[in-house]
């Protein structure tokens, strides 16, 4: 191939692979060896989807930074090259706005900057979250903080006290949620700003109760004084097995719901950033949150308790998010970024800053049912559902005819890489393991009708 033709080629090797450190693998970063420009990232991203996906799976998220990506329509392009089944159904927590020329494209959170938001997989308590996230940076922040912060789920259930796993496996989760006609202002109970209007798009209740019950939710009460306020209360599983990998994930949203958690947020920010706003908002807050929430008995709008009623205990809350901190990595954004993420293994957060400007936007995969990856509780008794559902799962990601010749294009060969030798070996050991699982999976369709328990 001519050095011309290599240049304007669509392969594995037309970008460089990265760390953002030598310490940690989340994320794998993918920069432009030649052209940065939209089209040649649109048009990359479409050849390579199957590939970025595998790395998704592998690492927990991609980061894709240098290309030209000033505003959201744009970001949506290359999203939709990535990820042509996006989706505009946001039944989260978080007030969200959909961005100018866009359908799948929204606000990241519009609570203000300096709010943090723990760590969490999206719309983990639901049934049905997304399987995939992207966010985009269209303004970083200026001053410390407002990182998107990541943490590989995996890793913190394997670290997690087994006591305290144990217990959450055992006695599930249950949550119960409250949005209001009308969303508070001046609150730190984030789901207190989102009002059940503007999460449904109606103001038609019988429409809320029947969208519900169309996505297989909880059932729908209406309660309060003019029974104007959404409510519904449901048990969950802490954990789940990934839909592909089969791997055991912390699975919860007690980091974001659990009352201790604003002020503990706080705390992290202060002791990462030495900035004394943050400790003064800690104090003030755990001292409200305690009288609130401890003295008084009120509840999150968005609460979590263990299945049988009983309260996850501040200590038991403490040991989580330790763990969960101890795997944390701060992404720092720049102006065009787009953060790839596995939801299924990989949480997000949001670092709280004082820059008021920055701007980040969010589009998300369609859902995925949670339920058809057996949970980790009761593993033991949904092998056979596995298996079909690891068939169906590796389908997806496999028999796509786009995939180029990554393991002949490693990111060694490329002379912008800044993988070492050794890390781009690993690397291209990884693809050989997931071809052969391709060969694997298309023998087993041809050969055995029936398939057998998957060796894991």
């Amino acid at each position: 191939m001519s050095t011309k033709d290599f240049v304007h080629s669509l392969g594995v090797d037309n970008v460089t692979t990265s760390f953002l450190d030598d310490m940690n693998k989340l994320p794998l970063v993918i920069s432009p060896r030649f052209d940065d420009s939209l089209e040649f990232l649109s048009r990359w991203l479409v050849v390579n989807r199957s590939w970025v996906e595998e790395q998704m799976l592998a690492y927990g998220a991609v980061l894709i930074r240098g290309f030209q990506i000033d505003t959201a329509p744009e970001f949506e392009r290359a999203i939709s090259s990535l990820q042509p089944n996006l989706c505009d159904s946001y039944r989260g927590t978080s007030p969200r706005s959909v961005f100018e020329d866009t359908k799948y494209t929204f606000s990241a959170a519009d609570v203000p900057a300096n709010y943090p938001i723990g760590q969490h997989v999206e719309m983990a308590f639901l049934k049905y979250p997304p399987r995939q996230l992207y966010f985009g940076c269209l303004q970083e922040s200026k001053l410390s903080g407002g990182e998107t912060s990541l943490c590989d789920f995996r890793k913190v259930y394997q670290e997690l006290d087994p006591s305290v796993r144990q217990k959450f496996e055992t006695k599930k989760v249950q949550y119960h949620r409250k949005h209001p006609k009308v969303g508070e202002k001046w609150t730190f109970d984030v789901g207190a700003m989102l009002s059940w209007h503007q999460m449904f798009g109606t103001s038609d209740k019988q429409e809320v109760e029947a969208i519900c019950q169309e996505e297989d939710a909880a059932k729908v009460k209406w309660i309060g004084p003019n029974n104007d306020t959404f409510f519904q209360e449901w048990t969950d599983e802490a954990t789940q097995l990934h839909p592909v990998t089969n791997e055991k994930v912390w699975f919860n949203h007690a980091q974001v719901f659990h009352w201790s958690t604003f002020p503990a947020e706080l705390w992290y920010a202060f002791i990462r950033m030495r900035d004394i706003r943050f400790l003064f908002r800690c104090i003030l807050l755990s001292i409200t949150a305690v009288i609130k929430y401890c003295l008084l008995g009120h509840r999150m709008a968005l609460d979590i308790r263990f299945g049988d009623g009983s309260p996850i205990s501040v200590s038991e809350m403490n040991q989580v998010r330790k763990v969960v901190h101890k795997n944390m990595v701060f992404s720092t954004w720049e102006r065009g970024d787009i953060m790839c993420i596995d939801n299924f293994s990989t949480s997000h957060g949001r670092q709280p800053t004082y820059d008021f400007g920055r701007k980040i936007l969010v589009a998300w995969s369609n859902p995925h049912d949670k339920t058809l990856s057996c949970t980790s509780s009761t593993a033991d008794n949904k092998n056979e559902q596995l298996n079909d559902n690891l068939k169906k799962c590796c389908d997806m990601l496999f028999d796509d005819a786009c995939v180029p010749g990554a393991i002949e294009a490693t990111p060694n060969s490329s002379p912008g890489s800044t993988l070492s030798s050794e890390e781009a070996q690993d690397q291209k050991s990884l693809l050989s393991i997931k071809v052969d699982k391709k060969v694997l999976q298309k023998e087993l369709y041809t050969n055995d009708t029936h398939l057998v328990q998957a060796p894991v």
